[in-house]
């Protein structure tokens, strides 16, 4: 039964080291798609400063953080790493992500049913991500049905 955990653990985050990686290889289109995502006013003074220090739009470094988390968090699950902590990081990027992306409630049609499959497909995601928070580092240990 571990080996089953521990390949489903490495096949489930391929889908995260891929997907984080194209992110960074293609850091135009993702920076272009981080674009949705609205800095509140209050907040805008340090994201200029950021801008300043970086040398580099806020968008970009929204890209090229989003493709560092998934690729991050992706590899240390799959080299089951601290798969815990990044199994939880990846839970709230992957809310963020149904929030801002996937944002059904906010369409019609097509493309509100199009957005529900996502956003229910990521919502699945979610579930395997607390399954491997829950286990851990190895496989729950299967208790004895007697006292022996």
């Amino acid at each position: 039964m571990p080996a089953f955990v521990s390949a489903g653990r490495f096949l489930f985050a391929v889908l995260f080291i891929f997907t984080g990686a194209s992110k960074l290889l293609d850091l135009p289109t993702t920076t272009q798609l981080t674009q949705k995502i609205v800095v509140p006013e209050m907040l805008t003074a340090y994201t200029s400063q950021l801008e300043g220090f970086a040398g580099m739009p806020f968008a970009q470094m929204l890209a090229i953080a989003a493709g560092a988390t998934e690729l991050i968090c992706g590899l240390m699950i799959a080299l089951n790493f601290g798969a815990r902590f990044f199994a939880l990081v990846l839970v709230l990027f992957v809310a963020a992500t149904i929030f801002y992306y996937h944002d059904f409630w906010n369409q019609t049609g097509v493309d509100a049913q199009n957005n529900l499959i996502a956003a229910l497909k990521n919502l699945s995601l979610i579930g395997a991500l607390l399954i491997i928070a829950g286990i851990g580092r190895g496989a729950p240990a299967i208790a004895s049905s007697h006292d022996g």
